[in-house]
C-alpha cells in the first residue's frame, strides 16, 4: 500500500518550489526553472522525491551514487550536495542551516512538501482518491480520479538520469508503481464503459512496458471495448514477438485469454451494437477502352502485390503524374486485374482532390461513404468525429483482404484516415501531387506514371480507331503522336473526334497546329472533364501565387531542360526561392525534375504555361531576363575556355542569376547541355532587336567545348552579321566574322569572311584576334591539304601569339602550325612544336601563366625548344 504523504505545510516559506519527476526530474521556484546541479546532486534529490516524504539512509545514497566502492569522501560528498538542495528552497539559506524542507532522518534525510508541490505526490494522491472511490461505490469518481493520474504520469520518471542510476530499487519501484497504477485504471475503466476515455493514456504506460503481459492484455481488451479490433491484433503480435526475442517464452494464460477474446468477438465494443455480417462491395469502375500496358510500371506494381500477402503491413501503392496522364486509368486496369486476390471486395472512391468546382471530399465524408459501403450503420456527425469513424472503418475492415482503390487525392492528410490497419489489405491511391508525407510516414510506395512512349501511343490509337483508320495516313498519325506528346488524355480526345466523325481524316486534327495555342485547340473538347487545357487549370489553380508565377515564367524558357539557375532567372527570383518554387511544381507534377537542379516541362503545359504568360502580359519581361542569362553564361563559358568575350556588357541585374564554371569541364558538359536553348535564346535576342547580344552570344556558342556551330545556324550567323556591320563596333563584327569562317569551312567562303575579320584586327592592333584569324586560315588550309599556306599562316600565328604573352593562345597556335608542319612532311620540326605546345600545357593546367613566365625551367634538357620557332627563325 502506498503511503500517504505528509501534508503538513511549513510555516511561512520564504520562497515556493514545485518539483516535477515524470518525464524527467525538474524544479521552478516562483514560477522560474531551477537548475538542479549535477548528476549526483540530481539523483539524491529524485531518491528524496521518490521516498514520498520517508526516510532516506545514507547507505541507499552511497549505493545509488557509487558501484560497490564508494570514496572515503563520499559522506562528506553527500553533504555537500545535501546542502545545494536545501539552497535550491531557499537560496539565502545560511550554510550551516538545515531550513524547513530537507530534514535530518535517522541516519540519513527525508523531504517535507505540500502534495501539490510534486507531480509525484499528486498523482500518488489521486490514486488513493481513486481507489476510496470505488471502494465506496462511486465508480464514475473513481475512474475519474485514476485517469487525472494516467495522464499526471503519462512518462516514465526521472528520464533523464543515467541509465545506471534508474536500476536503484526506489526508482524501479515508482515505474513498476506506474504500471500497476495503469493496469488498475484500465480495468476498472472497461469494467465501468469507460474505456474509451483510458485507451490514449493506458497506450503510453503500455508503451513504456512492452513486456508486461498484464498491461497489454488490459490495453487489448480496452481496443477490443472501443471497437479497435486491429489495433488489438497488432497489440497481441508485437508482445508475442517481443517475448520470443527478448525472453524466449510464448505469451502467458492472461494474454493469450485476451486474444482469445478479440477474436471469438465476446466483446462487444461499448456504445455501439455488435455489428453484422459485412457485405463483399465491388466498386470498381470499368476498364478504360483502348488501354494500352505499360510493361514498365505493371512489373513494379506486380512486385509490390506479394507483399499485400505477406501479413506484414498494409501495402499502400501511390500513383503519381500530372493531369491527363492516365493514372486512374492505370490504376483501375490493374484493380481488375488482381481483384480475385481479394476475396472480401474492392473499395473505390473518387475523393476530387482537384475538383473544378472546390467539391473536395472531406475525410468524414469519405468514411461516411466507405462504411455505408461496408454496412455500417449511419452515425449522426454530431455524435462522432472522424477518429471515432475511422475507427469503425478499420474494425470493420479486420481480418480481411479488401482492395482499395482512392482516386485523385488532393494531399497525404486526406488519405491518411481512410488508410486500414488490417494486413492482406492493398491500397491504390492515385494524385496529382506528390504524396512525400504518405511515402514517409506510412511507407506507401510511389510510382510516378510518365508519359507514353511513341509505340504505347501509336498502339493506344490503333486500340481506338482501329488498325486500318489509324494507319491509313501514316504522316498523319506521326503528326498527331507528337502533337499529344505522350498525354493519354490528348490521343483519346483526338480518337473520340475522329471516331464520331467517319468522314473526317486523322490528318485534319493536326493541319494548322504550329502555334502553342493552336496544339490545345486541337485537344479541345466540349466536356471540361476531357478537355486537355480544363484538366492543367486544376491543378494550375491549386498553386499558391508565387509557385504559379514561376510556372507561367518557365514557359518564356525554350527548352528542353531547365536548369536552376536558368529558372530562377527566367521567373526573376534568387537561387534558394526557386528551388523552393521548382520543388513545389514538381510536388504537383506541373514539372519533372529529370537530374538534380535540372528540369523538364511537358509540351502541352509548356503551352498551357504560355497562354496564362500572354494573358498576364510577363512574356517580354521573362524573355529579357533569359537573353540577359544566357549571355552571361555564355560568356563565362567562352572565358573558362580561355577565350576573351566579345566586348563589353554591363553587370547582371540582381533579379538574373548566371551560371559559373570552375574549371572547362564543367563549362564545356553547360555548352553540351544548353545549346539548344542557347541558339534559341540568340534566335529571341533578334526578335528583340538586340544584335550586339546575339552576336556576342553566337561567338561564345563557338568555342572549343561546343562542339563548333549547329547545322543549318550559318544562316542565322549571316543574319547577325548583316545586323553588326552597322554598329560602330569592328571587334565585335570582325569576331562574329572569325566565328561564320569556321561555319563555312572547308567551302570557299570561308577564306572571304576570315579575312575581313583579319584585316579589322589588323587595322585595329588587335595581336591577339589577328593570331586567332591566322590560325583559322591556317587549319583551312591543312584541311584543303594546302600545307605551304598552312605552314605560313600557322608560323605567323605563333609569332603573334608569343608576342601577346598568352600561353593558351600561343599552346593552340603550336598545336595548328604542327599538323601543318606533319601534313608537310616536317616531322622532326613538328615534333619539337608539339613538344613546346605540350611543355606550355603542362606548366599550368589552368592556363594561368603570366605572361613571360618561365615555363622552360621546368622542361628536360634534352626537350626544350629553341628561344623562337624553327620555321620562323
Amino acid at each position: 500500500m502506498v503511503k500517504a504523504p505528509d501534508r503538513r505545510l511549513p510555516d511561512a516559506p520564504r520562497s515556493h518550489c514545485e518539483f516535477k519527476v515524470f518525464g524527467g526530474l525538474g524544479c521552478r521556484r516562483d514560477g522560474s526553472e531551477v537548475d538542479l546541479g549535477p548528476v549526483r546532486q540530481r539523483i539524491i534529490l529524485a531518491k528524496l522525491l521518490a521516498a514520498g516524504g520517508d526516510a532516506v539512509s545514507l547507505d541507499a545514497i552511497v549505493d545509488g551514487l557509487w558501484d560497490e566502492r564508494p570514496p572515503a569522501s563520499a559522506v562528506n560528498q553527500i553533504h555537500r550536495h545535501v546542502g545545494h538542495i536545501r539552497r535550491i528552497f531557499d537560496p539565502d539559506l545560511d550554510v550551516r542551516e538545515t531550513g524547513r524542507y530537507l530534514l535530518p532522518a535517522g541516519t540519513g534525510y527525508r523531504l517535507t512538501l505540500a502534495t501539490e508541490d510534486s507531480d509525484l505526490a499528486m498523482y500518488r494522491e489521486l490514486v488513493r482518491r481513486a481507489r476510496e472511490a470505488l471502494a465506496g461505490g462511486d465508480a464514475v469518481a473513481g475512474v475519474r480520479a485514476y485517469l487525472t493520474a494516467l495522464e499526471l504520469g503519462r512518462s516514465p520518471a526521472f528520464t533523464d538520469l543515467p541509465h545506471s542510476a534508474l536500476s536503484s530499487p526506489d526508482f524501479v519501484a515508482v515505474e513498476r508503481e506506474r504500471v500497476a497504477v495503469a493496469l488498475a485504471a484500465g480495468e476498472a475503466a472497461i469494467a465501468h464503459g469507460m474505456a474509451g476515455d483510458a485507451l490514449t493514456p493506458l497506450l503510453s504506460v503500455a508503451a513504456a512496458a512492452p513486456l508486461d503481459e498484464a498491461l497489454q492484455a488490459c490495453l487489448i481488451r480496452a481496443y477490443v471495448a472501443t471497437g479497435h479490433r486491429a489495433e488489438g491484433v497488432q497489440v497481441f503480435e508485437r508482445t508475442r514477438h517481443q517475448l520470443a526475442e527478448e525472453l524466449g517464452v510464448d505469451p502467458g494464460p492472461e494474454l493469450r485469454e485476451a486474444y482469445r477474446e478479440l477474436l471469438s468477438g465476446a466483446s462487444t465494443p461499448q456504445g455501439e451494437p455488435r455489428p453484422l455480417d459485412v457485405p463483399r462491395p465491388a466498386q470498381l469502375p470499368p476498364p478504360v477502352a483502348g488501354f494500352v500496358r505499360r510493361d514498365d510500371v505493371a512489373r513494379a506494381l506486380d512486385d509490390q502485390l506479394s507483399d499485400a500477402f505477406s501479413d506484414a503491413a498494409v501495402v499502400i501503392t501511390a500513383l503519381g503524374g500530372m493531369g491527363g496522364i492516365g493514372k486512374t486509368a492505370l490504376a483501375v486496369h490493374w484493380a481488375h486485374q488482381i481483384a480475385n486476390r481479394f476475396p472480401d471486395g474492392q473499395l473505390f472512391l473518387n475523393l476530387r482532390g482537384l475538383d473544378p468546382d472546390g467539391r473536395v471530399m472531406s475525410a468524414q465524408d469519405a468514411l461516411a461513404t466507405l462504411l455505408a459501403s461496408l454496412g455500417e450503420p449511419a452515425v449522426s456527425s454530431s455524435q462522432e468525429d472522424v477518429d471515432a469513424q475511422a475507427a469503425r472503418y478499420r474494425s470493420r475492415l479486420s481480418g480481411r483482404r479488401v482492395l482499395i482503390l482512392l482516386d485523385d487525392a488532393r494531399d497525404s492528410e486526406q488519405v491518411r484516415p481512410l488508410l486500414p490497419a488490417s494486413p492482406g489489405c492493398l491500397v491504390i491511391v492515385t494524385s496529382r501531387t506528390r504524396l512525400t508525407s504518405l511515402v514517409t510516414r506510412e511507407g506507401a510506395r510511389h510510382l510516378q506514371v510518365d508519359r507514353l512512349t511513341e509505340a504505347e501511343s501509336r498502339q493506344l490509337l490503333i486500340n481506338r480507331l482501329g488498325s486500318r483508320r489509324a494507319t491509313v495516313d501514316q504522316d498523319a498519325l506521326d503528326k498527331v503522336i507528337a502533337l499529344c506528346a505522350g498525354l493519354p488524355l490528348a490521343l483519346a480526345i483526338v480518337a473520340a473526334r475522329v471516331a464520331l466523325n467517319p468522314a473526317l481524316p486523322l490528318g485534319s486534327v493536326v493541319s494548322d497546329v504550329s502555334a502553342p495555342s493552336a496544339r490545345l485547340d486541337a485537344l479541345s473538347s466540349v466536356d471540361s472533364s476531357d478537355d486537355v487545357r480544363s484538366v492543367f487549370s486544376w491543378s494550375y489553380r491549386a498553386l499558391d501565387p508565387s509557385t504559379a508565377r514561376v510556372f507561367r515564367a518557365l514557359a518564356a524558357h525554350p527548352g528542353p531542360g531547365i536548369s536552376l539557375e536558368s529558372a530562377a532567372s527566367v521567373a526573376g527570383v534568387g537561387r534558394m526561392r526557386a528551388r523552393e518554387l521548382l520543388t513545389e511544381l514538381v510536388t504537383a507534377n506541373l514539372l519533372d525534375e529529370s537530374q538534380p537542379g535540372r528540369y523538364v516541362l511537358h509540351d502541352l503545359l509548356r503551352a498551357y504555361a504560355g497562354e496564362l504568360l500572354d494573358e498576364d502580359r510577363e512574356r517580354p519581361e521573362c524573355e529579357r531576363r533569359l537573353i540577359v542569362h544566357y549571355l552571361h553564361s555564355a560568356r563565362a563559358a567562352y572565358a573558362r575556355h580561355h577565350r576573351q568575350p566579345v566586348g563589353t556588357v554591363d553587370e547582371p541585374p540582381p533579379d538574373v542569376t548566371p551560371e559559373s564554371f570552375d574549371t572547362v569541364p564543367q563549362a564545356a558538359a553547360w555548352y553540351a547541355r544548353e545549346r539548344t536553348a542557347l541558339w534559341a535564346t540568340i534566335d529571341l535576342a533578334l526578335a528583340h532587336d538586340q544584335p550586339r547580344d546575339a552576336a556576342a552570344m553566337a561567338v561564345a556558342a563557338s568555342a572549343p567545348g561546343s562542339r563548333s556551330i549547329p547545322t543549318g545556324r550559318t544562316r542565322t550567323l549571316l543574319a547577325i552579321l548583316d545586323l553588326v556591320s552597322a554598329l560602330p563596333e569592328p571587334r565585335v563584327e570582325a569576331e562574329l566574322l572569325r566565328t561564320v569562317g569556321e561555319a563555312f569551312a572547308p567551302l570557299p567562303a570561308a577564306d572571304e569572311y576570315l579575312r575581313r575579320a583579319l584585316a579589322i584586327f589588323d587595322d585595329a592592333g588587335e595581336l591577339a584576334g589577328q593570331a586567332d584569324v591566322l590560325r583559322n586560315l591556317a587549319a583551312l588550309s591543312s584541311a584543303r591539304g594546302e600545307f605551304d599556306a598552312a605552314n605560313l599562316y600557322g608560323e605567323r600565328s605563333v609569332s603573334l601569339a608569343r608576342q601577346t604573352g598568352r600561353q593558351e593562345l600561343l599552346a593552340v597556335s603550336l598545336l595548328t602550325l604542327t599538323s601543318a608542319r606533319l601534313g608537310a612532311d616536317r616531322f622532326e620540326a613538328g615534333t619539337r612544336l608539339a613538344e613546346e605546345g605540350l611543355a606550355i600545357a603542362a606548366c599550368s593546367t589552368s592556363w594561368a601563366s603570366p605572361p613571360g613566365a618561365n615555363c622552360a625551367a621546368r622542361w628536360p634538357a634534352a626537350r626544350r625548344p629553341t628561344a623562337s620557332p624553327p620555321a620562323a627563325a
